[in-house]
């Protein structure tokens, strides 16, 4: 799963921001191939910096996402002026994503340091599942 986003603040602040997005794991599924059964494995947050931002992560983990950087409620950043309609949507045709979900809320588990720094998601993006022979998992594309 991609999600893109901008961000904008405090140097030091938006620093911060990306040390704390880069220090993330999460449980990744995956099917070992020799033995047809689920494993768990452990996956990094991958912060890939464009100075546009895209945040790979297992899907199954869009909602812990979303919670931790305050993007539940599509009211609540939908609205920004620094972003307007017209240009989400045009980033997100450029990017070949799709809106954000609202998702129900959820206790938040991971803390990501957002003082200073404004987010302005643009769309979330899936990768395939598929089999990887060289790896022996069948597995999301991260």
């Amino acid at each position: 799963m991609h999600l893109s986003f901008l961000t904008r603040g405090v140097n030091h602040e938006i620093e911060l921001f990306k040390i704390f997005m880069q220090a993330q794991m999460f449980p990744w599924k995956r099917i070992n191939l020799k033995t047809g059964k689920d494993e768990i494995t452990a996956v990094q947050g991958s912060l890939r910096p464009i100075q546009l931002w895209e945040y790979i992560f297992p899907e199954e983990c869009l909602g812990e996402v979303l919670a931790m950087l305050g993007l539940t409620n599509p009211k609540d950043y939908m609205t920004t002026p620094s972003l307007s309609k017209a240009k989400r949507w045009a980033l997100m045709k450029m990017l070949q994503s799709k809106p954000l979900p609202a998702m129900p809320d959820q206790p938040i588990t991971r803390f990501i340091s957002r003082a200073g720094v404004a987010i302005y998601p643009i769309g979330i993006k899936k990768d395939p599942r598929k089999d990887y022979p060289n790896f022996g998992y069948n597995q999301e594309g991260l």
